[in-house]
Parts: C-alpha cells; structure tokens; sequence
C-alpha cells in the first residue's frame, strides 16, 4: 500500500516569519536561495509503499522523484516506535547504509501498524520506547 505525506506547515509559517526580519538585511542571491528552498520544502511530497518484500521510500518536486530508496528487510536494522507530541504514534526505520526516515508526517494509524506488521513478518528488530507502549495500551482499551 502506499502513504503519501507532506511536512508540516507550522515549520514553513516559523521560517516565513523569521525571513520577514531577516530577508530585508540580506543580499538578492541570499533572499533567492532562501525564497527557492523554502518554496521546495513546501511543495515536495513523500511517498511510502509497503509491500510484503520491501519498503520503498521516494521524495517527489511535482511529478520529479528527487531521491527514491529501495529497502529489502537486509538493509534495515531495526524500526523505533514512538511518539511525537502528545498522542501521535511515529516510527523511525533505521537503515543500515543510508538516511534513517521517519513516518509521523504521514499522520496514518494504519501505517504504524502496517510496518509493525511488515517488520514482524520480515524478522527486523523492533523497539517500543516506554511513551509508545503507553499510547498503545491507552488506544487499546478505548
């Protein structure tokens, strides 16, 4: 199955505001650099495609994949459940060679749950932190 998340807005809205003071002060190469990345941060998109014999993680401008990385359960070590904020679950898959990648930005249950799954299935290590477990048994029993 394949997820598709975005980057949180609150972060473009913090560097909106600080470009504000800082830009004036800064030389036009300087404001075009910053003005270009802010807009990529905006307008990419992430992708996530689960299936039962690898993770497949892509970084997408538009219709343009800018990195794409094919993972088999070889090259992962393990995957890190947590939790980001207050009752958001997250997962981070830790990969051997490579950028580690997290999945809290996909704002998905099902994905949590399907990777457990897949790392389940694949015999890749698993490790619950202690705030994680708590959510669990909290959604658990509700």
């Amino acid at each position: 199955m394949t997820y598709t998340g975005n980057i949180s807005k609150d972060i473009l809205w913090s560097i909106i505001i600080m470009s504000v003071f800082i830009l004036p002060n800064l030389s036009w190469m300087v404001r075009a650099s910053i003005t270009l990345a802010v807009l990529v941060i905006t307008l990419h998109q992430i992708q996530l495609t689960i299936t039962p014999d690898y993770l497949e993680y892509k970084i997408k401008f538009f219709k343009f994949t800018i990195y794409r990385k094919l993972l088999t359960p070889d090259n992962i070590k393990k995957i890190k459940f947590g939790r980001i904020g207050w009752s958001t679950k997250n997962a981070v898959v830790k990969v051997r060679r490579g950028c580690n990648f997290s999945v809290g930005y996909f704002h998905s249950e099902q994905l949590i749950n399907e990777l457990e799954e897949f790392a389940l299935a694949n015999n890749i290590e698993i490790q619950k932190t202690r705030d994680y477990l708590l959510l669990e048994k909290y959604y658990s029993h509700n």
